[in-house]
């Protein structure tokens, strides 16, 4: 099995600091303190398998999305559970590029 990007960036990130000095890993390989991190943060990301760049095209796309009153019309809050303003604040949060 292949691991997803998160992990690899994590043990990467651990190797790296390890590397400078700046931490030491209690284990030979960075495997255990990886997971334990990535169990501790994979809830908090968007997705391991969209690029920077596709979160960036979403981002565009809601804010293209609530500003046009013909696509995101009065009925939309009711089909998607969120309104345009609550798109936009999360649209907000995804990264511009």
């Amino acid at each position: 099995m292949t691991e997803n990007l998160l992990m690899q960036s994590i043990k990467s990130a651990l190797l790296d600091l390890e590397e400078q000095g700046d931490i030491v890993l209690c284990a030979s390989e960075p495997d255990f303190p990886a997971k334990f991190i990535y169990e501790a943060v994979s809830g908090l990301a968007p997705s391991d398998q969209l690029t920077i760049t596709e979160l960036a095209g979403l981002r565009s796309l809601v804010f293209q999305a609530v500003s046009d009153k013909r696509f995101f019309d009065w009925e939309m809050p009711t089909l998607t559970g969120l309104t345009a303003d609550q798109f936009k604040a999360a649209a907000n949060k995804l990264p511009k590029r």
